[in-house]
C-alpha cells in the first residue's frame, strides 16, 4: 500500500510526520520504506550557484537521514533527484541545468515498492516539478491515498480547506489530516481540530512538539491506531 506525504505549507512537518510514520510501521512488523523523490537544500550536491544568494552555503540536511533514524536501512536510496539550492524544485532544477521529469519520479517511486510505501512530497501538492506538471500529477498518477500535514496555528483552517478542495476537485482519496504543533492548553490549536473535525471526511491526528524523540518512537505512538486498520488488510 502506497501513501503520499504533503503538506499545506513549507516547514510544517512533513519530514517528521513520515517518519514517525515509518517508525510505527516499521514496530508493527510491516515492510515499510519511506521515499523522498525530490529533495533540494543537499548539502552533500553541486555548490549554491549564486555567490550572492541570502541563503547560507551550507544547507539542509537531505530529510532521508531522519527515516534512517526512523528504522529505514542506511544504504537505501530514498531519492531519485538531489538539488543543492533549497527552493522550489523547478527553481533548484534549473539553477543546475537540469529538469525534473514526472516520468521519473513514478518509475523511482514503482522500483522501490514495499508493504507499506510512504511518498513524500516537497513543499505543497501544487509545487511545481517544471513548467507543466506539479506535485498533484504524481499524487493523481500514483491513485494512493493522500496524509495532508498542516501546522496547527493561526490560518491552519484556511490552509487545510484549500488543500481539500484541490483533492476533491481531482478525486484524490485523503487518508488522514495531521494537525502538527498542536497544543492542548492553545484556544486556536482546539478551535481549529473541532472545526475542521466537522469539514474532514478522515481522521483528524495531532502531533504535539515532541522532544527527545531521537528514533521516533514517541511520535510513533500516536499513528498506532491509524495504522492498524492498513496492516490488518495484509
Amino acid at each position: 500500500m502506497k501513501f503520499f506525504i504533503t503538506g499545506s505549507d513549507t516547514d510544517v512537518g512533513k519530514s517528521f510526520v513520515t517518519a514517525s510514520l515509518l517508525r510505527a510501521f516499521l514496530e508493527q512488523g510491516a515492510k515499510a520504506v519511506a521515499l523522498k523523490p525530490v529533495q533540494t537544500g543537499y548539502a552533500e550536491n553541486s555548490r549554491i550557484p549564486d555567490e550572492n544568494s541570502r541563503i547560507p552555503s551550507q544547507s539542509l540536511e537531505p530529510d532521508f537521514k531522519e527515516y534512517i533514524k526512523a528504522g529505514q536501512n542506511a544504504d537505501f536510496k530514498a531519492t531519485c533527484y538531489t538539488f543543492a539550492y533549497p527552493a522550489s524544485p523547478h527553481f533548484s532544477a534549473e539553477l543546475e541545468g537540469k529538469k525534473i521529469k514526472a516520468r521519473g519520479i513514478l518509475d523511482f517511486i514503482e522500483q522501490n515498492l514495499a508493504q507499506i510505501t510512504l511518498i513524500e512530497g516537497a513543499g505543497g501538492i501544487l509545487v511545481p516539478l517544471n513548467k507543466n506538471q506539479s506535485f498533484l500529477d504524481i499524487a493523481k498518477e500514483l491513485n494512493a491515498p493522500v496524509i495532508l500535514v498542516c501546522k496547527n496555528c493561526l490560518g491552519a483552517i484556511n490552509h487545510a480547506l484549500l488543500n481539500l478542495e484541490i483533492l476533491r476537485q481531482n478525486s484524490i482519496k485523503l487518508a488522514a489530516l495531521i494537525l502538527n504543533f498542536h497544543d492542548e492548553n492553545d484556544a486556536i490549536c482546539l478551535s481549529n481540530q473541532q472545526f475542521l473535525q466537522k469539514k474532514f471526511p478522515c481522521p483528524i491526528i495531532t502531533l504535539k512538539n515532541y522532544k527527545n524523540n531521537e528514533n521516533y518512537s514517541n511520535s510513533a505512538k500516536d499513528f498506532r491506531a491509524f495504522i492498524s486498520k492498513f496492516l490488518d488488510k495484509k
